[in-house]
């Protein structure tokens, strides 16, 4: 299957590029939305489960997710791949310096399991429209 892809003319980001500089990036735009309720639907359709059953499951992963990120633990959702809480921080010369409030907002990382990482090795791309100038 191919991912699609545009380019898109914007600000030249290398070091050293003039200021009014602009290059051509790849681009894949948003086709659309999966939103809950139609995950839901599409995997009641593929099992024995009801579109509310597999509700129930996916809203009570999330929770158990919360909780097991918030004790700092890696969350491991076999073939999906795992997730895990990262922080970073400024940093300080001397560790009597370092503030609590250097610390920046916590982030989710996810890592794909081997079912992901497999079909990302099999995308194909196909360029798809014309050449777009995105605002600054």
């Amino acid at each position: 299957m191919s991912v699609k892809y545009k380019l898109v003319l914007k600000k030249d980001l290398t070091k050293g590029a003039a200021a009014d500089a602009k290059r051509y990036y790849a681009s894949a735009p948003v086709s659309g939305m999966m939103d809950f309720d139609s995950i839901c639907e599409l995997i009641a359709d593929r099992s024995t489960a009801s579109d509310g059953d597999v509700a129930l499951f996916v809203l009570g992963l999330i929770r158990a997710m919360e909780e097991a990120l918030l004790r700092n633990e890696v969350v491991q959702l076999g073939r999906l791949g795992n997730f895990r809480l990262s922080i970073g921080s400024s940093g300080t010369v001397e560790e009597k310096d370092f503030q609590a409030n250097m610390i920046r907002k916590p982030k989710i990382i996810f890592t794909p399991g081997d079912k992901l990482r497999a079909m990302i090795e099999k995308v194909s791309l196909e360029r798809i429209g014309k050449e777009q100038e995105t605002p600054e």
